[in-house]
């Protein structure tokens, strides 16, 4: 048989085994196929051979309709080919060596019927088998073309044979042929390369692994990749070739990054932050708002939202702030804390929000929460900075009325006056100095002689200085500066450093008491070898606010005396009115 000829039995075979032919229509066509060839015998061909031409009908018969049409249609043709030779002439109608070989043609021929059958099962068999091949490998291509894997064939030293057309797409491949044969390895970058070798060598030993690696699409797109790698084994299990599986993981590793990236900030984070569900029970709390409360890691899961307010608050929490944060997305404000072990209350800032599963449902509530003890405290100090200030300010106000009325009331002329007030207000201003550097609290009593002296030759040969370190009080401060400041501008007009010989001494000392409040202060201005001194006749601003002045803030006694050597000034009082002695 030729390939044509068996390229149209192929095609009759197809075509009968789509048809649908009831059994009455299978043996009609039988007959059909018989009588017209037992015609054609009795017709055209001699009595010679009348079995042969039934031989090509029968077969045909048991290929295109099946083992019973062809079995009927081997023994209608022998009985048409016993009618076709017979003669009325002879008894039994064939002789005997007709009947013999009837006989045997209709063996033959069933035979023939029963081979043609078989060879149209097995053809029907082979179609099936054809078609439910072809249907796999199409579902096979089109799960390939679907999967956004992307799937890979090498051979044995790791170069691409084959990449399923999904891949191609996640891979922006736009030609295949271009990287068909390249080292699958090179795609990978860093340690990712190194493992894809390492893959290929135990999928070569048969062997499969997996790896996380980075590698660039073909159009220069940098994606993560989860690597499956494993040997395709032939028929004796030996691997002929190696399959490899990546999948796209981009999207998922920047979402662990950005996870990872957002657990750092809560668990480094000095703010309070935790989570509780819709029952209240607390199930996240980040170290800070462990050390905030006085709880332990372990005490994590035994509690509730109201067990880190006292009563009130805690049902404030319950029936207004959880409600809200329902209807309204968050709610903030401040509250109080209570610490777990010691019952302090905790003044805090409190942001409360919902937290939702993947489809927006609530299923429970999170809070970052500020301790504001450390700002309560910056407040309340502001508060007594701001009433200090006050107090301070009007305390200067009232020594620079003070200073000006008598400065004006005692001057012979404005000039004299307004030289007389300047000359102290920067007395003033220079202890003012002192205090605000010191923010109001106390003056270094060495500071406030040496800026005082300072513009009237300062400590030196004629100024000289003694005395412990002493720390003023501020109350007592400005008035020590201003009396200090006429004390030395006196000695400057009319006194010891009115001429080129004439010197000051003065000097302070701590006497011992018998304890601590019993303690005075001692400070001594004194004058040596000016011009002869004689007692004034009229008392000025400059002596009246010496001595009554600092008597009144001292609280002790301030005398001016005027021995004809040299003016002195004593001043004596107790040492917690003073100051203190500096350490």
């Amino acid at each position: 048989m030729n390939a044509k000829t068996s390229s149209i039995l192929n095609r009759l075979l197809g075509w009968s085994l789509t048809q649908r032919l009831s059994p009455g229509s299978r043996y009609m066509i039988a007959t059909l196929m018989i009588v017209t060839v037992g015609l054609i015998r009795a017709l055209l061909i001699t009595a010679l051979v009348p079995w042969l031409l039934f031989m090509p009908a029968v077969l045909m018969i048991g290929l295109l309709l099946g083992r019973n049409p062809g079995i009927y249609g081997a023994t209608l043709a022998a009985i048409v080919a016993g009618l076709s030779i017979g003669s009325l002439s002879n008894p039994v109608w064939l002789s005997g060596a007709q009947w013999i070989g009837s006989v045997l043609f209709l063996v033959i021929a069933s035979g023939i019927a029963a081979l043609g059958a078989e060879l149209r099962a097995a053809f029907a068999d082979r179609e099936t088998a054809y078609a439910s091949l072809a249907a796999r490998e199409g579902f096979l291509a089109s799960v390939l073309a679907s999967s956004t894997d992307c799937i890979k064939v090498l051979d044995l030293e790791g170069k691409m044979t084959f990449m399923s057309e999904g891949g191609q797409k996640i891979m922006e491949v736009s030609d295949f042929s271009t990287i068909v044969g390249c080292p699958w390895p090179d795609f990978w970058h860093a340690q990712g390369n190194a493992q894809a070798v390492a893959a290929i060598e135990g999928a070569r030993a048969g062997k499969a692994s997996s790896f996380t690696g980075n590698a660039e699409t073909m159009a220069g797109n940098m994606r993560w990749w989860n690597v499956a790698v494993s040997p395709i084994r032939d028929a004796t299990g030996r691997p002929e070739r190696i399959l490899s599986v990546s999948r796209d993981i981009t999207a998922g590793r920047e979402q662990e990054i950005e996870r990872a990236q957002l657990a750092r900030i809560v668990e480094n984070s000095g703010d309070f932050i935790s989570m509780a569900d819709l029952g209240g029970d607390v199930f996240f709390l980040n170290d800070a708002a462990c050390r905030l409360v006085g709880l332990a890691p372990a005490d994590i899961g035994k509690i509730s939202i109201a067990d880190f307010f006292p009563p009130e608050e805690a049902a404030i929490v319950r029936d207004e702030v959880l409600p809200a944060v329902s209807q309204h997305g968050s709610w903030s404000g401040e509250r109080m804390f209570r610490h777990f072990a010691t019952g302090e209350l905790i003044p805090v800032f409190q942001t409360v929000f919902p937290v939702v599963d993947f489809d927006g449902t609530l299923v429970g509530y999170g809070t970052v929460t500020r301790d504001l003890r450390e700002r309560k405290k910056a407040e309340e100090q502001q508060l007594l900075l701001n009433n200090e200030l006050s107090h301070r300010l009007k305390n200067v106000l009232a020594v620079v009325q003070s200073v000006a009325s008598q400065s004006l009331r005692q001057a012979d002329d404005l000039a004299s006056a307004g030289d007389a007030l300047s000359s102290r207000l920067a007395a003033l201003g220079q202890a003012t100095d002192i205090l605000t550097a010191r923010s109001w609290s106390s003056a270094n009593l060495c500071d406030l002689v040496a800026k005082a002296l300072a513009p009237h030759g300062g400590i030196g040969d004629r100024i000289t200085v003694e005395g412990p370190p002493i720390i003023l009080v501020p109350e007592v401060t400005l008035a020590f500066a201003l009396a200090l400041h006429e004390l030395a501008t006196n000695a400057v007009k009319y006194g010891a450093l009115s001429n080129e010989t004439g010197r000051v001494g003065l000097c302070w000392s701590v006497i011992r008491g018998s304890n601590e409040s019993a303690q005075r202060f001692r400070l001594v201005w004194q004058e040596f070898g000016g011009p002869e001194v004689t007692a004034p006749i009229r008392r000025g601003f400059g002596s009246m606010m010496i001595e009554r002045s600092l008597k009144s803030y001292f609280k002790g006694t301030a005398l001016l005396e005027y021995p004809a050597d040299g003016l002195v000034f004593t001043l004596d009082a107790p040492l917690t009115n003073a100051g203190r002695i500096s350490e």
